[in-house]
């Protein structure tokens, strides 16, 4: 029985397995159809960015894929795990990542969801899985049930802690932050929200969160894609920009729309300007005077990179990069998540 660690984030699904094995696609679920012309065109059926499944015997398109469906979606209800499409994007990234059928799980939810939902949350995704059968995909040919045994939800960002504090072997990897007393705050941009977290160090290298000064902010990758788009439709008199379009702007900055070259430089560099500057007055709201006491402050989450340097004269350039910084969070549940389901632990708490 492997232990599996699986970020469902808005933007990206991020797993990790205790052996080792990691998976990144997009949070993306469209509904399937048979693809025949594209394997005459010479595709690779067993690549990640094929995934074709049939789960609960309805076709589905996932991760890249699920860009060429006629019908992609992301959840953003708050009640997300309850939708099939976080049941799908769970499984298949579980299969990723491990041969084990039957494995313990560790996941997590946003801080402002987590007191409301995180036990509902364990209840839905625990137990035998619907068979997923991989049409095409990494596990092209086969058919995969998964047993999870045990699953245990953490709250996003302070397991991010864990991840920026210590190393894979658990040894600390900034000795001279683990003074009792110390306070360490973490800033993770996510697609759709920055959670951010305050901890204060005890002894042992163990923290305790500071609830007031921990929370959710509705900003993220999100609104720069929004940008993107509306720069995009101005240009063009209403054209619209789909997902993996976007992601081209983000990388080259640049788009070529009927023979004419569009630039975006200009324009994302603003866009990554402000929405920092609104993460930044939103966290000065909260954390007042208080974070110019902060000892350390660092910055996870796939936003993070890209908001970083945005963020750093609002705190006197003083933030840190996490350098797992997509993966802090599933880092952090897996060692976590190792650490509490351990059988002799169980023992302890029976």
């Amino acid at each position: 029985m492997e232990h599996v660690a699986v970020d469902l984030g808005y933007g990206f699904v991020k797993a990790v397995s205790a052996s080792g094995k990691r998976i990144l696609f997009p949070s993306l679920v469209g509904k399937g159809y048979d693809r025949s012309i594209t394997s005459v065109m010479g595709e690779t059926p067993d690549d990640r960015q094929n995934i074709h499944l049939i789960y609960q015997q309805e076709a589905y398109f996932v991760g890249e894929l699920a860009k060429e469906s006629r019908s992609v979606s992301r959840i953003f209800e708050r009640e997300r795990f309850s939708h099939v499409y976080t049941q799908i994007l769970l499984n298949t990234a579980i299969q990723l990542v491990t041969e084990d059928d039957i494995v313990q799980v560790s996941t997590g939810l946003p801080l402002d969801f987590y007191q409301s939902q995180a036990k509902e949350f364990r209840q839905t995704i625990i137990g035998m899985q619907p068979v997923t059968v991989w049409e095409t995909g990494p596990l092209a040919g086969q058919e995969k049930r998964i047993n999870i045994d045990q699953a245990m939800v953490f709250p996003q960002g302070a397991s991010a802690i864990f991840s920026a504090l210590m190393n894979h072997e658990g040894k600390f990897v900034y000795p001279y932050l683990m003074t009792e007393g110390n306070i360490i705050a973490l800033i993770d941009i996510g697609f759709r929200t920055t959670d951010f977290v305050v901890v204060e160090m005890q002894e042992n290298g163990a923290f305790v969160p500071k609830a007031k000064l921990s929370g959710t902010i509705d900003e993220g990758v999100i609104n720069l894609h929004r940008d993107i788009r509306q720069l995009f439709k101005a240009k063009t008199g209403g054209a619209d920009l789909n997902e993996s379009n976007i992601s081209r702007v983000l990388k080259h900055e640049y788009i070529t729309y009927k023979g004419q070259r569009i630039e975006f430089s200009e324009a994302v560099r603003e866009s990554k300007q402000s929405i920092a500057t609104n993460i930044a007055d939103r966290l000065k709201g909260v954390w007042a005077e208080e974070s110019d006491l902060f000892d350390a402050i660092f910055v996870a989450g796939g936003g993070g990179k890209l908001f970083e340097s945005f963020l750093q004269p609002h705190f006197d350039n003083r933030l840190e990069c996490i350098t797992e910084n997509q993966f802090a969070n599933t880092i952090g549940y897996l060692r976590l998540g190792k650490t509490l389901l351990q059988p002799e632990h169980h023992q302890k708490m029976g």
